[in-house]
């Protein structure tokens, strides 16, 4: 899902969501859940490319979302640490995890699941030099819970 926020007037502000049906990405149901929770109707709704891609567009009033714009911030936060993570897991797997190179489909999605849950914590995320979210991993620390859930 790709939001983007644009001035309207004076202290107003229009938010565009655009969803691509054919690729959706991992927060995409759940931010339309909440959406539906939270009964937020979109003030347009439409269709129309973006990159390459034909996508779902919803048009929303800032004033109308709110707070809510915080609560679909941390779902797609979430999701992009979620990601992250994931390929920060599956390297580490790949390099240097023995137990862990003989695993493979569902065995090994489940480990790198219970090893995402572990590790999806505030401290193992910070911005970079362009405001660009990354994940920090500490190896060892990584490396004793991967031998910890193989063995279990």
């Amino acid at each position: 899902m790709f939001i983007k926020v644009e001035p309207a007037g004076f202290f107003m502000y229009t938010v565009q969501m655009a969803f691509d049906p054919a690729s959706p990405d991992a927060e995409d149901a759940e931010i339309r859940e909440y959406l539906a929770q939270h009964e937020l109707e979109p003030r347009y709704q439409w269709a129309a490319e973006f990159d390459g891609r034909n996508c779902e567009w919803m048009q929303f009033g800032g004033c109308y979302l709110g707070n809510h714009l915080q609560g679909i911030g941390q779902i797609q936060r979430k999701a992009v640490e979620v990601e992250l993570l994931t390929e920060g897991i599956n390297s580490y797997l790949d390099e240097n995890a023995e137990g862990a190179a003989e695993l493979s489909g569902q065995a090994r999605d489940n480990l790198v699941a219970a090893l995402v849950a572990e590790f999806q914590r505030d401290e193992n995320f910070a911005p970079d030099e362009q405001g660009q979210l990354t994940a920090s991993l500490d190896r060892q620390e990584l490396a004793e819970a991967t031998n910890r859930l193989l063995a279990a």
